[in-house]
Protein backbone atom coordinates (compact mmCIF):
# COMPACT_ATOMS: atom_id res chain seq x y z
CA UNK A 1 0.00 0.00 0.00
CA UNK A 2 1.36 3.41 -0.95
CA UNK A 3 2.33 5.89 1.74
CA UNK A 4 0.35 9.04 2.50
CA UNK A 5 2.80 11.71 3.49
CA UNK A 6 2.82 15.33 4.68
CA UNK A 7 4.51 18.08 2.69
CA UNK A 8 5.46 21.59 3.73
CA UNK A 9 5.86 23.50 0.45
CA UNK A 10 7.69 26.58 1.71
CA UNK A 11 8.93 29.86 0.26
CA UNK A 12 12.53 29.33 1.31
CA UNK A 13 12.66 25.69 2.41
CA UNK A 14 10.40 22.67 1.94
CA UNK A 15 10.14 19.36 3.78
CA UNK A 16 8.40 15.98 3.60
CA UNK A 17 7.38 13.80 6.54
CA UNK A 18 5.70 10.48 7.24
CA UNK A 19 4.64 8.45 10.27
CA UNK A 20 7.08 5.84 11.56
CA UNK A 21 5.87 2.39 12.62
CA UNK A 22 4.92 3.70 16.08
CA UNK A 23 2.90 6.62 14.73
CA UNK A 24 5.49 9.32 15.38
CA UNK A 25 6.10 11.88 12.61
CA UNK A 26 9.54 11.77 11.01
CA UNK A 27 10.88 14.35 8.60
CA UNK A 28 12.76 12.64 5.79
CA UNK A 29 16.26 13.60 4.77
CA UNK A 30 17.25 14.59 1.25
CA UNK A 31 18.59 11.76 -0.87
CA UNK A 32 21.56 13.82 -2.06
CA UNK A 33 22.40 16.19 0.82
CA UNK A 34 21.17 14.25 3.88
CA UNK A 35 19.36 17.37 5.11
CA UNK A 36 15.80 17.37 6.41
CA UNK A 37 14.87 20.63 4.74
CA UNK A 38 15.30 21.34 1.04
CA UNK A 39 15.91 24.80 -0.38
CA UNK A 40 12.87 25.82 -2.47
CA UNK A 41 15.15 26.88 -5.31
CA UNK A 42 14.98 25.55 -8.85
CA UNK A 43 17.63 25.72 -11.57
CA UNK A 44 15.87 25.60 -14.93
CA UNK A 45 17.78 24.43 -17.99
CA UNK A 46 16.18 22.76 -20.99
CA UNK A 47 14.98 19.24 -20.09
CA UNK A 48 16.77 19.04 -16.74
CA UNK A 49 15.97 20.90 -13.56
CA UNK A 50 17.96 20.97 -10.33
CA UNK A 51 16.20 21.51 -6.99
CA UNK A 52 17.71 22.50 -3.65
CA UNK A 53 21.15 23.65 -2.56
CA UNK A 54 22.69 22.74 -5.92
CA UNK A 55 20.25 25.14 -7.57
CA UNK A 56 21.46 27.91 -5.26
CA UNK A 57 25.05 27.09 -6.28
CA UNK A 58 24.12 28.11 -9.84
CA UNK A 59 23.22 31.66 -8.77
CA UNK A 60 26.71 33.00 -9.48
CA UNK A 61 27.20 31.45 -12.92
CA UNK A 62 23.64 31.51 -14.34
CA UNK A 63 21.38 33.65 -12.12
CA UNK A 64 18.72 34.03 -14.84
CA UNK A 65 18.04 30.30 -14.73
CA UNK A 66 17.49 30.12 -10.97
CA UNK A 67 14.04 30.79 -9.53
CA UNK A 68 13.32 31.30 -5.82
CA UNK A 69 10.34 32.48 -3.74
CA UNK A 70 7.90 30.78 -6.13
CA UNK A 71 5.32 30.46 -3.40
CA UNK A 72 4.80 34.23 -3.44
CA UNK A 73 3.67 34.01 -7.07
CA UNK A 74 1.12 31.21 -6.71
CA UNK A 75 -1.96 33.43 -7.06
CA UNK A 76 -0.53 35.61 -9.84
CA UNK A 77 -0.97 35.22 -13.62
CA UNK A 78 2.77 35.15 -14.28
CA UNK A 79 5.46 32.87 -15.68
CA UNK A 80 9.17 32.71 -14.96
CA UNK A 81 11.23 33.60 -18.03
CA UNK A 82 14.66 31.94 -18.22
CA UNK A 83 15.55 34.46 -20.94
CA UNK A 84 14.86 37.46 -18.71
CA UNK A 85 15.51 35.81 -15.35
CA UNK A 86 12.32 37.16 -13.79
CA UNK A 87 8.60 36.68 -13.43
CA UNK A 88 6.64 38.22 -16.31
CA UNK A 89 2.97 38.45 -17.25
CA UNK A 90 1.86 35.10 -18.70
CA UNK A 91 0.47 36.89 -21.75
CA UNK A 92 4.07 37.64 -22.71
CA UNK A 93 5.19 34.04 -22.31
CA UNK A 94 7.78 32.73 -24.74
CA UNK A 95 9.86 29.58 -25.00
CA UNK A 96 11.53 28.73 -21.72
CA UNK A 97 8.76 30.05 -19.44
CA UNK A 98 7.28 28.22 -16.46
CA UNK A 99 4.19 28.93 -14.36
CA UNK A 100 4.39 29.04 -10.53
CA UNK A 101 2.55 25.69 -10.44
CA UNK A 102 5.10 24.14 -12.82
CA UNK A 103 8.08 25.38 -10.78
CA UNK A 104 6.43 24.19 -7.56
CA UNK A 105 5.82 20.78 -9.16
CA UNK A 106 9.59 20.39 -9.56
CA UNK A 107 10.07 21.02 -5.82
CA UNK A 108 7.32 18.53 -4.98
CA UNK A 109 8.81 16.01 -7.40
CA UNK A 110 12.16 16.32 -5.62
CA UNK A 111 10.57 15.78 -2.20
CA UNK A 112 8.55 12.85 -3.49
CA UNK A 113 11.82 11.10 -4.36
CA UNK A 114 12.93 11.01 -0.70
CA UNK A 115 10.71 8.02 -0.02
CA UNK A 116 9.27 5.17 -2.05
CA UNK A 117 5.76 4.51 -3.30
CA UNK A 118 4.28 7.95 -2.64
CA UNK A 119 1.06 8.74 -4.46
CA UNK A 120 -1.02 10.69 -1.93
CA UNK A 121 -0.23 13.56 0.41
CA UNK A 122 -1.48 16.29 2.69
CA UNK A 123 0.08 19.57 1.56
CA UNK A 124 0.27 22.70 3.70
CA UNK A 125 -0.53 26.27 2.64
CA UNK A 126 -0.51 29.61 4.48
CA UNK A 127 -3.77 30.28 6.32
CA UNK A 128 -4.36 33.41 4.23
CA UNK A 129 -3.67 31.73 0.88
CA UNK A 130 -6.42 32.83 -1.52
CA UNK A 131 -8.46 30.35 -3.56
CA UNK A 132 -6.36 30.88 -6.69
CA UNK A 133 -3.14 30.08 -4.82
CA UNK A 134 -4.68 26.95 -3.28
CA UNK A 135 -5.78 25.72 -6.71
CA UNK A 136 -2.28 26.39 -8.09
CA UNK A 137 -0.84 24.31 -5.24
CA UNK A 138 -3.16 21.43 -6.15
CA UNK A 139 -2.15 21.79 -9.81
CA UNK A 140 1.52 21.61 -8.83
CA UNK A 141 0.92 18.39 -6.91
CA UNK A 142 -0.96 16.84 -9.85
CA UNK A 143 1.93 17.62 -12.17
CA UNK A 144 4.30 15.97 -9.68
CA UNK A 145 2.16 12.83 -9.66
CA UNK A 146 0.77 13.43 -6.17
CA UNK A 147 -2.90 13.14 -5.27
CA UNK A 148 -3.63 15.72 -2.57
CA UNK A 149 -6.19 14.24 -0.21
CA UNK A 150 -6.41 17.58 1.60
CA UNK A 151 -4.80 20.97 1.96
CA UNK A 152 -4.16 22.05 5.54
CA UNK A 153 -3.24 25.49 6.86
CA UNK A 154 0.37 25.71 8.04
CA UNK A 155 -0.28 26.98 11.58
CA UNK A 156 -2.96 24.32 12.05
CA UNK A 157 -0.49 21.61 11.01
CA UNK A 158 2.10 23.05 13.39
CA UNK A 159 -0.39 23.07 16.27
CA UNK A 160 -1.21 19.44 15.48
CA UNK A 161 2.50 18.59 15.75
CA UNK A 162 2.94 20.44 19.03
CA UNK A 163 -0.11 18.70 20.46
CA UNK A 164 1.46 15.33 19.64
CA UNK A 165 4.63 15.99 21.64
CA UNK A 166 4.95 14.35 25.08
CA UNK A 167 5.89 17.66 26.68
CA UNK A 168 2.83 19.39 25.25
CA UNK A 169 0.27 16.64 25.84
CA UNK A 170 0.11 17.74 29.48
CA UNK A 171 -0.67 21.35 28.51
CA UNK A 172 -4.32 22.27 28.44
CA UNK A 173 -5.45 25.66 27.34
CA UNK A 174 -5.30 28.28 24.69
CA UNK A 175 -2.28 28.58 22.44
CA UNK A 176 -0.96 31.08 19.94
CA UNK A 177 0.91 29.71 16.92
CA UNK A 178 3.43 32.24 15.61
CA UNK A 179 4.47 31.06 12.13
CA UNK A 180 7.12 33.27 10.49
CA UNK A 181 8.70 31.61 7.47
CA UNK A 182 10.75 32.82 4.57
CA UNK A 183 7.91 34.43 2.66
CA UNK A 184 4.71 34.38 4.71
CA UNK A 185 3.47 35.06 8.22
CA UNK A 186 0.53 33.44 10.02
CA UNK A 187 -0.59 33.86 13.60
CA UNK A 188 -3.28 31.53 14.88
CA UNK A 189 -5.10 31.30 18.19
CA UNK A 190 -6.26 27.80 19.08
CA UNK A 191 -7.37 25.55 21.90
CA UNK A 192 -5.22 22.50 22.64
CA UNK A 193 -6.51 19.84 25.00
CA UNK A 194 -5.41 16.20 25.14
CA UNK A 195 -4.24 16.22 21.50
CA UNK A 196 -7.40 17.95 20.34
CA UNK A 197 -6.68 21.11 18.35
CA UNK A 198 -9.45 23.61 17.74
CA UNK A 199 -8.55 26.69 15.71
CA UNK A 200 -10.33 29.87 16.82
CA UNK A 201 -8.95 32.47 14.41
CA UNK A 202 -6.02 33.25 12.12
CA UNK A 203 -4.45 36.42 10.79
CA UNK A 204 -1.44 36.87 8.58
CA UNK A 205 0.38 38.45 5.65
CA UNK A 206 1.27 36.60 2.45
CA UNK A 207 4.10 39.08 1.80
CA UNK A 208 5.89 39.18 5.13
CA UNK A 209 8.74 36.86 6.01
CA UNK A 210 12.45 36.27 6.33
CA UNK A 211 13.06 37.22 2.69
CA UNK A 212 11.86 40.75 3.49
CA UNK A 213 14.41 40.91 6.29
CA UNK A 214 17.06 39.71 3.83
CA UNK A 215 16.12 42.53 1.44
CA UNK A 216 16.75 45.08 4.20
CA UNK A 217 20.17 43.52 4.80
CA UNK A 218 20.94 43.81 1.09
CA UNK A 219 20.22 47.54 1.35
CA UNK A 220 22.66 47.77 4.28
CA UNK A 221 25.28 45.81 2.32
CA UNK A 222 24.81 48.08 -0.69
CA UNK A 223 25.12 51.28 1.36
CA UNK A 224 28.23 50.10 3.22
CA UNK A 225 29.89 48.90 0.04
CA UNK A 226 29.13 52.22 -1.62
CA UNK A 227 30.54 54.15 1.36
CA UNK A 228 33.75 52.11 1.15
CA UNK A 229 34.25 52.11 -2.64
CA UNK A 230 32.15 54.95 -4.05
CA UNK A 231 30.02 52.55 -6.10
CA UNK A 232 27.04 50.43 -5.15
CA UNK A 233 26.45 46.73 -5.76
CA UNK A 234 25.10 45.37 -9.05
CA UNK A 235 21.59 44.72 -7.74
CA UNK A 236 20.09 44.63 -11.22
CA UNK A 237 21.90 41.43 -12.17
CA UNK A 238 23.05 39.87 -8.91
CA UNK A 239 20.27 40.55 -6.42
CA UNK A 240 19.51 36.86 -5.83
CA UNK A 241 23.18 36.21 -5.08
CA UNK A 242 23.22 39.08 -2.58
CA UNK A 243 19.95 37.85 -1.04
CA UNK A 244 21.59 34.49 -0.32
CA UNK A 245 24.56 36.29 1.25
CA UNK A 246 22.12 38.36 3.32
CA UNK A 247 20.48 35.20 4.65
CA UNK A 248 23.88 33.97 5.85
CA UNK A 249 24.50 37.30 7.59
CA UNK A 250 21.03 37.18 9.17
CA UNK A 251 21.75 33.76 10.64
CA UNK A 252 25.08 34.96 12.00
CA UNK A 253 23.46 38.00 13.64
CA UNK A 254 20.98 35.71 15.36
CA UNK A 255 23.82 34.31 17.50
CA UNK A 256 26.22 37.26 17.73
CA UNK A 257 26.04 41.06 18.07
CA UNK A 258 28.01 41.84 14.90
CA UNK A 259 29.30 40.06 11.83
CA UNK A 260 31.96 40.83 9.22
CA UNK A 261 31.55 39.54 5.66
CA UNK A 262 33.52 39.89 2.43
CA UNK A 263 31.22 41.26 -0.28
CA UNK A 264 32.05 40.93 -3.98
CA UNK A 265 31.11 44.03 -5.96
CA UNK A 266 32.00 46.14 -9.02
CA UNK A 267 35.09 47.48 -7.24
CA UNK A 268 36.27 44.06 -6.14
CA UNK A 269 35.89 42.33 -2.76
CA UNK A 270 35.31 44.47 0.31
CA UNK A 271 35.01 43.40 3.93
CA UNK A 272 32.07 45.06 5.68
CA UNK A 273 30.72 44.80 9.21
CA UNK A 274 27.04 44.79 10.12
CA UNK A 275 25.77 44.95 13.70
CA UNK A 276 22.64 43.32 15.08
CA UNK A 277 21.39 46.77 16.09
CA UNK A 278 21.71 48.02 12.49
CA UNK A 279 19.79 45.01 11.26
CA UNK A 280 17.05 45.38 13.87
CA UNK A 281 16.59 49.07 13.06
CA UNK A 282 16.25 48.26 9.35
CA UNK A 283 13.40 45.76 9.91
CA UNK A 284 11.48 47.82 12.46
CA UNK A 285 8.57 48.43 10.06
CA UNK A 286 8.20 44.67 9.54
CA UNK A 287 8.35 44.06 13.31
CA UNK A 288 5.54 46.56 13.83
CA UNK A 289 3.46 44.68 11.25
CA UNK A 290 4.06 41.42 13.15
CA UNK A 291 2.89 43.09 16.37
CA UNK A 292 -0.22 44.48 14.70
CA UNK A 293 -1.23 41.09 13.28
CA UNK A 294 -0.65 39.38 16.64
CA UNK A 295 -2.91 41.93 18.30
CA UNK A 296 -5.54 41.48 15.57
CA UNK A 297 -5.52 37.71 16.12
CA UNK A 298 -5.93 38.16 19.87
CA UNK A 299 -8.76 40.65 19.34
CA UNK A 300 -10.44 38.30 16.85
CA UNK A 301 -10.27 35.44 19.35
CA UNK A 302 -11.67 37.55 22.18
CA UNK A 303 -8.69 36.70 24.40
CA UNK A 304 -6.02 38.74 26.10
CA UNK A 305 -2.35 37.71 26.28
CA UNK A 306 -2.81 36.51 29.86
CA UNK A 307 -5.48 34.07 28.62
CA UNK A 308 -2.92 32.35 26.38
CA UNK A 309 -1.07 29.59 28.20
CA UNK A 310 1.62 28.98 25.58
CA UNK A 311 3.08 30.45 22.40
CA UNK A 312 4.23 27.97 19.75
CA UNK A 313 6.99 28.95 17.33
CA UNK A 314 7.09 27.86 13.70
CA UNK A 315 9.43 28.87 10.88
CA UNK A 316 13.14 29.63 10.71
CA UNK A 317 12.67 33.39 11.08
CA UNK A 318 11.49 32.90 14.67
CA UNK A 319 15.15 32.37 15.56
CA UNK A 320 15.81 36.10 15.09
CA UNK A 321 16.26 37.59 18.59
CA UNK A 322 14.13 40.70 18.04
CA UNK A 323 11.26 38.49 16.84
CA UNK A 324 11.39 36.38 20.01
CA UNK A 325 11.69 39.53 22.13
CA UNK A 326 8.64 41.05 20.41
CA UNK A 327 6.60 37.92 21.16
CA UNK A 328 7.66 37.95 24.82
CA UNK A 329 6.80 41.64 25.19
CA UNK A 330 3.26 41.11 23.87
CA UNK A 331 2.51 37.75 25.47
CA UNK A 332 4.26 38.56 28.79
CA UNK A 333 5.89 35.13 28.74
CA UNK A 334 8.56 33.35 26.67
CA UNK A 335 7.45 31.05 23.86
CA UNK A 336 7.71 27.29 24.08
CA UNK A 337 11.17 26.15 22.97
CA UNK A 338 12.96 22.89 22.32
CA UNK A 339 11.20 22.12 19.02
CA UNK A 340 12.75 22.20 15.54
CA UNK A 341 10.77 25.10 14.07
CA UNK A 342 11.80 24.17 10.52
CA UNK A 343 10.18 20.74 10.71
CA UNK A 344 6.99 21.42 12.70
CA UNK A 345 4.70 22.08 9.72
CA UNK A 346 5.76 19.02 7.71
CA UNK A 347 5.53 16.82 10.81
CA UNK A 348 2.03 18.12 11.57
CA UNK A 349 0.99 17.46 7.98
CA UNK A 350 2.16 13.84 8.36
CA UNK A 351 0.02 13.45 11.49
CA UNK A 352 -2.98 14.87 9.66
CA UNK A 353 -2.29 12.54 6.74
CA UNK A 354 -2.48 9.67 9.22
CA UNK A 355 -5.84 10.91 10.50
CA UNK A 356 -7.15 10.96 6.92
CA UNK A 357 -5.91 7.46 6.08
CA UNK A 358 -6.49 5.36 9.21
CA UNK A 359 -7.35 2.31 7.10
CA UNK A 360 -3.73 2.15 5.94
CA UNK A 361 -2.20 2.38 9.44
CA UNK A 362 -0.92 -0.42 11.65
CA UNK A 363 -2.28 -0.89 15.19
CA UNK A 364 0.53 1.08 16.86
CA UNK A 365 -0.02 4.02 14.51
CA UNK A 366 -3.78 3.95 15.08
CA UNK A 367 -3.24 3.93 18.83
CA UNK A 368 -0.83 6.89 18.63
CA UNK A 369 -3.39 8.93 16.71
CA UNK A 370 -6.43 7.71 18.62
CA UNK A 371 -6.94 10.94 20.57
CA UNK A 372 -5.73 13.40 17.90
CA UNK A 373 -8.55 15.60 16.64
CA UNK A 374 -8.52 18.81 14.64
CA UNK A 375 -10.98 21.60 14.01
CA UNK A 376 -10.03 24.37 11.55
CA UNK A 377 -11.89 27.52 10.53
CA UNK A 378 -12.59 29.48 7.38
CA UNK A 379 -9.96 32.21 7.01
CA UNK A 380 -11.95 34.42 4.62
CA UNK A 381 -15.36 35.96 4.14
CA UNK A 382 -17.16 34.23 1.27
CA UNK A 383 -20.08 35.91 -0.45
CA UNK A 384 -21.76 37.02 -3.67
CA UNK A 385 -22.44 40.37 -5.31
CA UNK A 386 -26.07 41.55 -5.22
CA UNK A 387 -28.10 44.67 -5.96
CA UNK A 388 -29.35 46.43 -2.83
CA UNK A 389 -31.13 49.72 -2.04
CA UNK A 390 -28.87 52.56 -0.93
CA UNK A 391 -30.91 54.97 1.25
CA UNK A 392 -28.30 57.72 0.87
CA UNK A 393 -28.01 57.61 -2.92
CA UNK A 394 -31.71 56.63 -3.25
CA UNK A 395 -30.93 53.96 -5.84
CA UNK A 396 -29.76 50.38 -6.11
CA UNK A 397 -26.04 49.71 -5.80
CA UNK A 398 -23.87 46.62 -6.11
CA UNK A 399 -22.92 45.28 -2.70
CA UNK A 400 -21.22 42.19 -1.30
CA UNK A 401 -23.54 39.82 0.56
CA UNK A 402 -21.53 37.56 2.87
CA UNK A 403 -22.68 33.96 3.31
CA UNK A 404 -19.83 32.34 5.25
CA UNK A 405 -18.09 34.44 7.88
CA UNK A 406 -14.43 34.39 8.68
CA UNK A 407 -13.57 32.04 11.60
CA UNK A 408 -16.58 29.81 10.91
CA UNK A 409 -15.71 26.21 11.95
CA UNK A 410 -15.22 23.82 9.02
CA UNK A 411 -16.94 22.14 7.31
CA UNK A 412 -19.51 24.92 6.89
CA UNK A 413 -22.77 25.22 4.98
CA UNK A 414 -24.82 28.40 4.63
CA UNK A 415 -27.99 29.09 2.64
CA UNK A 416 -29.56 32.46 1.88
CA UNK A 417 -31.96 33.90 -0.68
CA UNK A 418 -31.54 36.61 -3.29
CA UNK A 419 -34.25 37.95 -5.64
CA UNK A 420 -34.48 39.43 -9.12
CA UNK A 421 -34.92 43.20 -9.40
CA UNK A 422 -36.69 43.50 -12.78
CA UNK A 423 -39.93 42.19 -14.22
CA UNK A 424 -39.50 39.50 -16.88
CA UNK A 425 -35.81 39.10 -16.01
CA UNK A 426 -34.44 36.21 -18.06
CA UNK A 427 -31.19 35.56 -16.15
CA UNK A 428 -28.96 36.63 -13.25
CA UNK A 429 -25.22 37.18 -13.33
CA UNK A 430 -23.41 35.36 -10.53
CA UNK A 431 -20.20 36.58 -8.89
CA UNK A 432 -18.63 34.65 -6.02
CA UNK A 433 -16.43 36.72 -3.74
CA UNK A 434 -13.62 36.18 -1.25
CA UNK A 435 -12.26 38.85 1.10
CA UNK A 436 -10.07 39.15 4.19
CA UNK A 437 -12.33 41.81 5.70
CA UNK A 438 -16.09 42.07 6.04
CA UNK A 439 -16.29 44.23 2.94
CA UNK A 440 -19.49 45.36 1.24
CA UNK A 441 -17.83 47.51 -1.43
CA UNK A 442 -17.19 45.48 -4.60
CA UNK A 443 -13.90 47.35 -5.07
CA UNK A 444 -12.41 45.67 -2.01
CA UNK A 445 -13.35 42.04 -2.67
CA UNK A 446 -11.79 39.41 -4.87
CA UNK A 447 -14.16 37.88 -7.43
CA UNK A 448 -13.11 34.22 -7.62
CA UNK A 449 -15.79 33.01 -10.04
CA UNK A 450 -18.33 34.44 -12.47
CA UNK A 451 -21.33 32.59 -13.87
CA UNK A 452 -24.89 33.00 -15.16
CA UNK A 453 -28.21 31.37 -14.26
CA UNK A 454 -30.77 31.49 -17.08
CA UNK A 455 -34.48 31.22 -16.35
CA UNK A 456 -36.78 28.96 -18.43
CA UNK A 457 -39.64 31.46 -18.16
CA UNK A 458 -40.36 35.06 -17.22
CA UNK A 459 -41.82 36.24 -13.94
CA UNK A 460 -42.33 39.50 -12.02
CA UNK A 461 -39.41 40.94 -10.05
CA UNK A 462 -38.74 39.37 -6.68
CA UNK A 463 -38.18 35.90 -8.14
CA UNK A 464 -36.37 34.02 -5.33
CA UNK A 465 -33.01 32.31 -5.90
CA UNK A 466 -31.68 30.05 -3.19
CA UNK A 467 -27.91 30.39 -2.67
CA UNK A 468 -26.00 27.63 -0.86
CA UNK A 469 -22.27 27.66 -0.08
CA UNK A 470 -20.46 24.55 1.20
CA UNK A 471 -16.87 24.96 2.39
CA UNK A 472 -14.99 21.82 3.41
CA UNK A 473 -12.01 21.23 5.69
CA UNK A 474 -9.50 21.51 2.83
CA UNK A 475 -10.86 24.88 1.74
CA UNK A 476 -12.86 23.58 -1.22
CA UNK A 477 -15.88 25.76 -1.99
CA UNK A 478 -19.00 24.41 -3.70
CA UNK A 479 -21.73 26.91 -4.63
CA UNK A 480 -25.30 26.30 -5.76
CA UNK A 481 -27.68 28.95 -7.10
CA UNK A 482 -31.21 27.51 -7.54
CA UNK A 483 -34.24 29.21 -9.08
CA UNK A 484 -36.92 28.24 -6.56
CA UNK A 485 -39.81 28.33 -9.06
CA UNK A 486 -38.27 26.12 -11.76
CA UNK A 487 -35.67 24.31 -9.60
CA UNK A 488 -33.08 25.05 -12.28
CA UNK A 489 -29.56 25.24 -10.81
CA UNK A 490 -26.17 26.74 -11.47
CA UNK A 491 -23.52 24.79 -9.59
CA UNK A 492 -19.78 25.25 -9.41
CA UNK A 493 -16.96 23.66 -7.46
CA UNK A 494 -13.91 25.91 -7.33
CA UNK A 495 -11.51 23.00 -7.48
CA UNK A 496 -11.83 21.68 -11.04
CA UNK A 497 -10.48 18.20 -11.54
CA UNK A 498 -8.94 19.08 -14.86
CA UNK A 499 -8.59 22.07 -17.13
CA UNK A 500 -7.23 22.62 -20.60
CA UNK A 501 -4.62 25.05 -19.30
CA UNK A 502 -3.39 22.47 -16.79
CA UNK A 503 -3.15 19.82 -19.52
CA UNK A 504 -0.89 22.13 -21.49
CA UNK A 505 1.30 22.60 -18.44
CA UNK A 506 1.56 18.84 -18.04
CA UNK A 507 2.66 18.49 -21.64
CA UNK A 508 5.38 21.09 -21.27
CA UNK A 509 7.07 19.29 -18.37
CA UNK A 510 6.42 15.63 -19.14
CA UNK A 511 9.99 14.96 -20.36
CA UNK A 512 11.82 17.01 -17.72
CA UNK A 513 14.19 15.17 -15.39
CA UNK A 514 14.36 16.44 -11.79
CA UNK A 515 17.75 16.26 -10.07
Amino acid sequence: MSKIIGIDLGTTFSAIAQLDDLGNPEVLASTDANKKITASAVYLKEKNVVVGDKALDALIATPKNVVTETKRQMENDVVFSTQKGEWIDKEGAEEGCYSPAQVSSFILGKLKGYTSDVKKAVVTVPALFAEKARVATLDAAKMAGIDVIELINEPTAAACYYASLPAVKKITGKGLVFDLGGGTFDVTVCEIEAQKVEVITSRGDKWLGGKDFDAELVNIMNNKYKEATGEGLDLANKKLEYMEKAEQIKRALSVREKHAEVIEGPKGPKKIEITRNEFEQSIQTHIEKLKMLMEEALDGSGFKPENISHTLLVGGSTRIPIVTKTIENIMKKPPLKGVNVDEAVAAGAAIYAGLKSKQSLNEAQKQALEKVKMQDVCNFYLGTLVQADDPVLNRKVTTNMILIDRDTPLPATKTDTIVTIYDDQDAVSLEITQSEGREKNREFVNIIHEGRLDFPDKKPKGRPIQVTYKYDTSGKLHCTFMDESSKKKYEVSLRPESAEDLKKQYESIEHIVIE
